[in-house]
């Protein structure tokens, strides 16, 4: 199914009654969902999708109108009868700003449609609303998909710390992917259910003791059992076919094979590397880099006697906190995060 052309044969098609023109591209056996791409032809053919669902779910009304307070996304509702019953289907308009930029648009429209074909629950419009949430999370920050070297290198090396955490706790694949937060804003990278965290911090300086902390929360201990450092040392390369040198979409693959049997785990990590500007669609722009860690993990104990600045004791006065830290004097506990964590 090609997305691009879709849209434009609707475009170029004979004009029939009614609000849209139509084009069914998925629904499911059991009838929970069909999918539908249109053209809005009372908005000057504005480009949609229109999902038809059985259970439409009375939670999804405050989801809704959240999403509703950000203009480049804007969802509409409406009942449809459901032929041969009594019963009510809706109907969920889902539309882009028309000035976001046309590949992302079609990444957008094809990733709403994935989503709808692979969830398992019968409350469909949770996953959408959940996926689109990451998008309209995506669009706050005014990301082109593409991210800077300093966030490829921040992302390899969060995803490192994932992957060493998912091979040590198959068990406990959904928790550990729903207790990387960086993504979402949070004071640290990892924040667990019984509140261990872990901040993650990367450098590409010859001094691998030398650190940057963005603000006062990442390093406070603030209704936290326990809080680790973990520090890499990372080189970026250019690489070559044959380099040894992992590029951020292997290690994404490799994150991605330890969750292939967990369908909700796997989900939630694909919402998160949108959330954090990843899209699986600008490979290209990655595939060419590589990352060495020279150093690393050292993990370090960020209790009471470590070097930190804290909101607690900043005035009020002072509003941005940003501070290189020497951890030459610290003393590394680990270079093993799973002796220290407990899922």
């Amino acid at each position: 199914m090609n997305i691009r052309e879709i849209f434009s044969e609707l475009i170029d098609a004979p004009s029939t009654s009614g609000k849209y023109n139509t084009r069914l591209v998925d629904f499911d056996d059991a009838n929970r969902y069909k999918t539908i791409l249109a053209i809005d032809k009372l908005s000057d053919n504005q480009q949609c999708v229109l999902l038809q669902l059985k259970n439409g779910g009375k939670r999804s009304e405050i989801i809704i109108n959240n999403i509703n307070t950000l203009d480049s996304i804007q969802i509409d509702t409406f009942p449809v009868p459901d032929p041969g019953t009594t019963e009510l289907d809706t109907y969920y308009s889902i539309k882009l700003d028309r000035n976001t930029e046309e590949d992302i648009f079609y990444t957008f429209i094809s990733d709403i449609v994935e989503t709808a074909k692979k969830s398992t629950t019968d409350l469909i419009i949770l996953d959408i609303l959940k996926r689109v949430k990451s998008w309209m999370n995506f669009f706050k920050s005014r990301k082109t998909g593409v991210l800077s070297e300093n966030g490829q290198i921040g992302l390899f090396a969060e995803l490192t710390m994932l992957k060493v955490l998912l091979e040590n706790n198959k068990e406990n694949i959904l928790s550990v992917v729903n207790s990387w937060v960086g993504p979402k804003k949070q004071n640290q990278d990892f924040i667990f259910p019984n509140t261990q965290a872990i901040e993650v911090k990367c450098t590409i300086s010859n001094n691998q003791y030398e650190v940057k902390i963005n603000n006062e929360y990442q390093l406070d201990c603030t209704g936290l059992a326990r809080l680790f450092l973990a520090v890499y040392q990372v080189k970026r390369h250019k690489i070559i076919e044959s380099s040894l040198f992992q590029s951020l979409p292997n290690l994404i693959e490799d994150v991605e094979g330890l969750l292939k049997h967990d369908l909700d785990a796997k989900f939630e990590f694909e919402g998160l590397l949108l959330e954090v500007g990843y899209l699986a669609e600008a490979e290209i722009e990655y595939i060419d880099f590589g990352f060495q860690i020279i150093n690393g993990p050292d993990i370090y104990d960020v209790d009471s006697i470590f070097p930190k600045l804290a909101r607690a004791s900043i005035s009020n006065s002072i509003k941005k906190v940003e501070y290189s830290l020497n951890l030459q004097e610290q003393l590394v506990l680990s270079n093993d995060i799973n002796h220290l964590i407990t899922i």
